[in-house]
């Protein structure tokens, strides 16, 4: 285990490169991406979007060697990371913090906007703007309702586009037509109500299990089995920041009080819970190749761990 200081404000997000050798991170309110080496906590490279902009969410490209941010209002940048220069420049003057993905392939760049979903071919390849926007406008949008998202991604086996906000909403990955959607089975407040948000969300790397962060529970949802009952997964003190599958198929859970848990995903059980005395976990992440975990804290500290630990 390791643990580091890399902040002075909170851990706003946090997500492992495809190889898993760089973590990426975000402080509150914050221009710059921060590029980590996980086996030593040494800070390898910083991208940094222009004065007066911050970054709300990144994603990593699959190639590993450029990186997107969301810059709220503004649109996204995409940096080409050994460089550190900015190489594509997207606008788009609705758009919503931390929603940004990029698709399996690295060849579309999706960010959530206030009357659907706005798309870009080709992110990584260099154009000129469009003339009278600063960036290059939309290649496609896709008209969708929703309330306000707070994720947006690809399912890893490629099956799904999602979008978490009230309801979990999966749609195919190319058309953007609705799949089905998932609610809070848990209604608050009497009949009708929506319960409680989706703060967070991860598949199974084969998309057969969906994971949902709803309130200070989660709920684990068989995606193509819409009459399977969903497993509550219960006993964090406060809000789940995070969710993610381990290789052995176990869920992981971090929460704002301050813990991460491990829990059998068909039958809600706790078999592990760790506390490093950072205070909240706001985001937590395993890396793709399974042997690495990482959280960052309310205190701006980032943790990793050995997923066999």
């Amino acid at each position: 285990m390791l643990i580091w200081q890399a902040y002075k404000s909170k851990v706003r997000s946090l997500v492992f490169s495809p190889d898993g050798s760089r973590i990426a991170t975000l402080a509150a309110r914050s221009r710059i991406i921060s590029l980590w080496n996980p086996s030593t906590g040494e800070l390898v490279s910083q991208m940094f979007a222009p004065s007066g902009f911050h970054v709300d969410g990144a994603a990593f490209f699959p190639d590993g060697l450029h990186i997107a941010g969301n810059i709220e209002n503004e649109g996204a940048r995409v940096w080409h990371i050994p460089s550190g220069n900015i190489i594509a420049t997207f606008a788009n003057p609705s758009n919503r913090s931390d929603a940004i993905a990029v698709s399996p392939d690295g060849n579309r760049l999706m960010l959530a906007e206030f009357t659907g979903i706005a798309q870009w071919n080709d992110p990584t390849h260099r154009r000129p703007p469009d003339k009278n926007f600063r960036g290059r406008a939309a290649d496609k949008k896709y008209r969708i309702d929703h309330n306000y998202p707070v994720r947006i991604g690809f399912s890893p086996g490629g099956k799904y586009f999602c979008i978490a906000e009230w309801y979990m909403h999966l749609f195919d990955p190319n058309s953007l037509k609705a799949v089905r959607q998932f609610r809070d089975p848990v209604p608050r407040g009497g009949t009708g109500s929506l319960g409680a948000t989706v703060v967070a969300f991860a598949f199974k790397p084969d998309d057969s299990r969906l994971a949902v962060a709803l309130g200070r529970r989660a709920v684990v949802w068989s995606p193509a089995d819409l009459e399977a009952n969903p497993v509550p997964i219960a006993g964090h003190g406060r809000t789940v920041k995070a969710v993610g599958f381990l290789p052995d198929g176990n869920l992981l859970t971090a929460g704002m009080d301050g813990t991460v848990r491990v829990w059998h995903p068909d039958t809600g059980v706790e078999l592990r819970s760790f506390d490093w005395g950072v205070g909240k976990v706001q985001c937590a992440a395993v890396s793709p190749d399974g042997t690495l975990c990482a959280a960052g804290s309310d205190d701006g500290r980032i943790v990793v761990w050995d997923v066999d630990s």
